[in-house]
């Protein structure tokens, strides 16, 4: 049978490819960004919390913590915690290139604060089980014996961060100089394998 003639200025529709849990993860490329961020976005989270929690309880004074650098390391948290969140939930609209600087900026942010968290008395972590002898601690440090675990939950998680931050910007670097890497995206559509590209005649 003869094919019926199409109506003049009717075109065919080409079929949009549709989002799928499975492009996330179908190819070690995609895996890898898509369980680093979801590792990212849970680590943040959770240090968010423990920050928010110390600033909310000890309010916005400096006297009222051990030390200004300690006060400050928080806020410095606080600041880093919120912007990498909003990289975390928006991190598929930045280009590759850009991932570099972003990676840069959070190592040394999660850095600083957690190399100020452990050059607190309870830094090394295995001083809280000397919390009950005050007179292992400082005067200053003193009313902050009881928390010694979540001080040191927030040093651990900042360590965390910087660890994904420098295994982020190594593989950025490498993804964005690759011979066989052309996209400028992480979630770049040709690689899901839906998109195809019409040949050149």
């Amino acid at each position: 049978m003869a094919k019926a003639a199409r109506a003049p200025g009717r075109e065919e529709k080409t079929a949009r490819p549709r989002f799928s849990l499975k492009s996330v993860f179908s190819t070690g490329r995609q895996t890898f960004w898509a369980l680093f961020f979801i590792l990212w976005f849970c680590l943040d989270v959770a240090q968010l919390g423990l920050v928010s929690q110390q600033l909310h309880k000890y309010g916005n004074q400096t006297a009222s913590y051990p030390t200004g650098e300690f006060y400050h390391a928080l806020g410095l948290l606080l600041f880093t915690c919120i912007i990498g969140l909003l990289f975390c939930l928006f991190h598929w609209s930045v280009g590759l290139t850009l991932y570099l600087p972003i990676f840069l900026a959070f190592g040394v942010w999660w850095g600083t604060g957690a190399g100020i968290f452990y050059a607190t008395p309870f830094g090394h972590g295995l001083q809280c089980k000397h919390t009950s002898d005050p007179s292992r601690f400082p005067a200053n440090w003193v009313p902050f014996l009881g928390e010694c675990s979540r001080i040191t939950a927030i040093e651990g998680l900042a360590w965390a961060m910087f660890a994904l931050s420098v295994i982020g910007l190594f593989f950025a670097f490498f993804d964005k100089f690759s011979l066989h890497s052309k996209r400028s995206s992480a979630y770049d559509k040709a690689e899901e394998g839906h998109a195809q590209i019409p040949e050149k005649h």
